[in-house]
């Protein structure tokens, strides 16, 4: 479509939708059994393949204001000694499941340290992670191994130690080098922690180092992005991530925005809101740096492999700990957030296996890989072919017809790439894929959901009009005056 015909068109959709992350199939139901629905439904004696191990970590020193994460808060002084109970009984589960020959055969090809705060495990604690991971599983001889934390956790003896084990990756949340943004937004680290703790490794010559960066927090303005990114341009990272902030309902900051004692964060379809999208992406280029995912900047050769293998190239995840969830098998499932009961079922000898999904039919495993690779704006016929041995251009015929009516998608001889307009509207073209029995699911937000799945469900609890709009609707706005009309045609 011409800028003309866009304009002329209107929105594409009647909402757009914001996620910071993509769970699919969202919708979940209790179970219990640990070891028996495992053993009853999945055949953990295979022959193993390539899978992504995740493992959580759930605590940290404090909650974010409007973190929709999961989290056990841990004081630094740990008088009940949580965190040595904890990681004793993480690491019997990370040997429990490596007991079985489908992953013990397996090779794995990335691990993530996540939480909750991964870095927050006291040096020797972290030592005995990564040793067990390493003892108990088949680790690809180029796997990433990412720590992801917060720079308030590293002192001398951790960074001497993460620069010289098997952890090859470090994902900072640096939020901001702002100190009046950090306090209004409730970031445990100071403005200057995360510079230093960067230079510091980078001294020990650990070189790769990613940054999570948000925008439009409350009290945010243009000026204050523009020194972020220019802080940014100083530290020599070759990875760096955006997020929109959200608010998140029944969060404290939610709370405090509607007492009125934040300022309430501007409407993210506003001028200085796409500003600030489009300033970032213009200043990362002109730093080398290239969006080669959604929201996700990198230079050569630095490209986040967590996601490459479980989205793009599609692989089993095996996730461990509270908060989490594993995939393989065409099934989800995933470990409740209750960090003592975690452990105890460990010490009994077992697994928490909390919620899972049906089993996934061919169709809806196709959607899922979809929706996942769609992050990489395309998806290569060749490589679908591969995967499902069926051709994505029948299978979704349907759907690529609406994207391609409405100017969000165009199809060429080997692949079907986002357009402008697409990338504009990236995850209401993402729900394009999801399967009809999926929305109007609101009995799935009375069943267990924590960290970014409770966000997914609320997606799906809308009908998909709600997002999509009728299948066959076009939206036209008033028409535009002769002169608007014009400086379209101009830049068509």
């Amino acid at each position: 479509m011409t800028a003309l015909e866009t304009a002329m068109a209107g929105d594409p959709y009647p909402n757009k939708c914001y996620l910071p992350f993509i769970l699919y199939p969202p919708g979940m139901h209790r179970t219990s059994g640990g070891r028996e629905w495992l053993e009853s439904h999945i055949d953990m004696q295979q022959q193993g393949s390539d899978f992504v191990l995740y493992i959580g970590i759930p605590f940290c020193r404090t909650r974010c204001k409007s973190c929709p994460y999961f989290a056990s808060l841990l004081s630094e002084k740990d008088p009940g000694g949580r965190e040595e109970r904890y990681v004793n009984a993480l690491l019997a589960d990370l040997r429990r499941w490596g007991g079985y020959p489908k992953f013990a055969t397996g090779v794995i090809r990335n691990i993530f340290i996540g939480g909750g705060t991964g870095s927050i495990l006291r040096t020797e604690n972290l030592r005995r992670l990564v040793d067990t991971v390493y003892e108990t599983f088949q680790v690809a001889d180029d796997a990433e191994f990412t720590l992801e934390g917060n720079a308030r956790d590293f002192d001398d003896e951790k960074i001497d130690y993460v620069a010289q084990s098997q952890i090859n990756r470090l994902s900072l949340g640096v939020q901001s080098f702002q100190p009046e943004l950090l306090g209004i937004i409730g970031s445990p680290h100071a403005a200057e922690d995360s510079a230093r703790v960067i230079k510091e490794f980078q001294a020990r010559d650990f070189r790769n180092i990613q940054l999570d960066l948000m925008y439009n927090m409350p009290g945010h303005t243009i000026d204050i992005w523009r020194r972020d990114l220019q802080v940014l341009s100083t530290l020599d990272v070759p990875h760096f991530t955006i997020y929109l902030y959200r608010i998140h309902q029944e969060t404290i900051q939610a709370k405090l925005i509607s007492k009125g004692k934040v300022e309430r964060p501007s409407d993210p379809e506003g001028p200085m809101v796409k500003a600030m999208y489009s300033e970032a992406v213009e200043i990362a280029e002109e730093m080398g740096y290239s969006m080669y995912m959604v929201d996700h900047f990198c230079k050569p050769g630095y490209e986040n492999m967590y996601n490459h293998w479980n989205w793009k190239v599609y692989i089993d995840t095996l996730a461990v700990g509270p908060g989490s969830y594993s995939y393989f098998d065409g099934y989800r499932l995933g470990t409740e957030t209750d960090v003592e009961k975690y452990v105890e079922t460990v010490e009994s000898g077992d697994f928490l296996i909390s919620t899972v999904t049906d089993e996934l039919s061919p169709r809806v495993q196709r959607e899922r890989y979809v929706i996942f690779a769609l992050l990489y704006y395309e998806i290569e016929y060749a490589f679908y072919r591969s995967k499902f041995g069926t051709e994505f251009r029948e299978d979704f015929a349907d759907e690529l017809q609406r994207l391609e009516r409405k100017g969000l998608v165009e199809l060429t001889e080997d692949r079907m790439r986002l357009t402008q307009l697409g990338l504009v509207w990236h995850t209401n073209v993402i729900l394009e894929f999801f399967n009809p029995a999926f929305w109007n699911d609101s009995d799935s937000l009375n069943e267990p959901n924590w960290s970014l799945n409770g966000v997914m469900v609320e997606v799906g609890a809308h009908s998909r009009d709600y997002w999509l709009g009728g299948e066959d609707v076009t939206f036209f706005p008033p028409p535009l005056g002769a002169a608007a009309a014009e400086k379209v045609a101009d830049h068509g």
